[in-house]
């Protein structure tokens, strides 16, 4: 069987996803679930085409009781935290009850019965010439046939046809339409998880596919052996491609490009990195935003006092920054532009014990749109965006005021008190 270490193929394609996801994207929500998920991909593979070869049929059966009926559950909650991220209860492990059942009865039967007399016996079964009502077989042949084989078929195939009928519910849920990858080719966005579906329903019709056929049709047949191996691998590979951007609803083209970006031509850099930097700025919460403008005029010696927008009086960049790139999308005839240009140019927020009924009486509005608004455009409330722009101005106003006391500063910024400055200075400038 010369063919028997291309069968390892998917497997190392799953290892380097692990390596890859460990290294590059350990902090994202779905690291672990997919680290686990491809984990036990792993042990299925080698429990399917290598351990059989390495260590026999017994020891191989023991490793695919425990990790194939495994692969479903964990998908299943990889795919539903993409959709809708929960929080992880103890009852999401109940699964675990079947693999365990079919491995400690796989180890059990296996301990008593000798490793030779179970190869033999999974022998007979992948050939098909076992017999459950052969009068040859003993009690414990057909024991370990009922609670380790066919136990394992039954349950292998109701939880694929339960994720196929979470796949195409799913599918129903996002309007997935054939064609999802083409798209993408075209520059056009596509969720992530459709993507995932699409993937993962392909990965389980293949397995499907693998356990209809005959045993030996796919264990002696090479050109079976590494079509199958040469699918999967593909599979595997756009499924942990994927997940890199799982944090992410919508991937395009250019995100997918824009993610290697480390050998860019020395006259092209530039302009690469404003694209990238304008494309994660719509994932920035204000906050966020803040910091990272912080960091950068820390980093390059820029002055937040310094004058960057391109209209005159719009305000100091850092300011200018959180109301201008955050509230790009709003409606420029609308209230957002309005309560922009109060913040900016009359520096409204420096008023001590400013209310959001102040703004709304200048803005002539009720100040339930006004709190609206702010919460709709800037992902904060009004208290929190006032506090980061109080901030941005104290930062400045200490480098014009070396010399002068907290209580000023705090005064001068619009905060009623030394110790109320300190901890949102502290807290947002970091």
């Amino acid at each position: 069987m010369f063919y028997i270490p291309f069968l390892a193929i998917p497997a190392l394609v799953c290892l380097f996803w692990i390596f890859v996801h460990w290294l590059l994207a350990a902090r994202t929500l779905t690291f672990r679930l997919l680290v686990i998920l491809l984990f036990f991909i792993f042990l299925t593979i080698l429990g399917d085409g290598i351990l059989t070869s390495m260590l026999g049929s017994g020891i191989a059966h023991i490793v695919i009781d425990f990790s194939a009926p495994c692969l479903i559950p964990l998908t299943y909650l990889y795919l539903r935290f993409l959709y809708k991220p929960y929080i992880y209860r103890p009852r999401h492990l109940l699964w675990v009850i079947l693999p365990a059942i079919l491995t400690t009865a796989a180890i059990i039967l296996t301990v008593i019965m000798g490793l030779d007399e179970t190869d033999e016996l999974l022998a007979r079964v992948h050939s098909g010439s076992f017999n459950v009502n052969d009068p040859a077989n003993t009690h414990l042949n057909k024991l370990y046939y009922y609670w380790t084989v066919l136990s394992f078929k039954i349950i292998i195939f109701a939880e694929i046809a339960f994720m196929l009928g979470v796949i195409l519910v799913m599918s129903f849920k996002l309007h997935l339409r054939p064609g999802i990858f083409v798209s993408l080719l075209q520059g056009k966005p596509i969720r992530v998880l459709a993507a995932q579906l699409v993937l993962a329903g392909a990965i389980f019709l293949i397995i499907c596919l693998k356990m209809l056929l005959h045993a030996t049709a796919y264990h002696d047949d090479p050109t079976w052996a590494l079509s199958f191996a040469g699918i999967h691998s593909i599979l595997y590979f756009l499924f942990g491609f994927f997940a890199l951007f799982g944090a992410k609803e919508y991937i395009t083209r250019r995100d997918i490009v824009t993610a290697f970006r480390f050998n860019y031509k020395p006259d092209t850099q530039s302009g690469v990195a404003e694209e990238i930097i304008t494309d994660m700025s719509n994932s920035l919460s204000v906050e966020s935003l803040t910091h990272v403008l912080s960091r950068l005029s820390t980093q390059h010696g820029v002055q937040p006092g310094r004058e960057t927008s391109a209209k005159p009086g719009t305000g100091t960049s850092l300011s200018a920054a959180v109301l201008n790139v955050v509230s790009i999308s709003s409606d420029e005839s609308g209230l957002a532009p309005r309560f922009r240009d109060l913040m900016l140019q009359e520096r409204l927020y420096l008023q001590p014990s400013l209310t959001l009924g102040d703004v709304a009486e200048r803005l002539h509005t009720n100040k339930t749109y006004v709190s609206k608004m702010v919460n709709q455009t800037y992902k904060m409330g009004f208290p929190e965006l006032l506090n980061i722009l109080r901030v941005d101005y104290a930062q400045r106003y200490i480098r014009s005021h070396p010399d002068a006391s907290q209580e000023e500063i705090a005064k001068a910024c619009g905060f009623l008190s030394a110790s109320s400055f300190n901890s949102t200075f502290k807290r947002i400038s970091g």
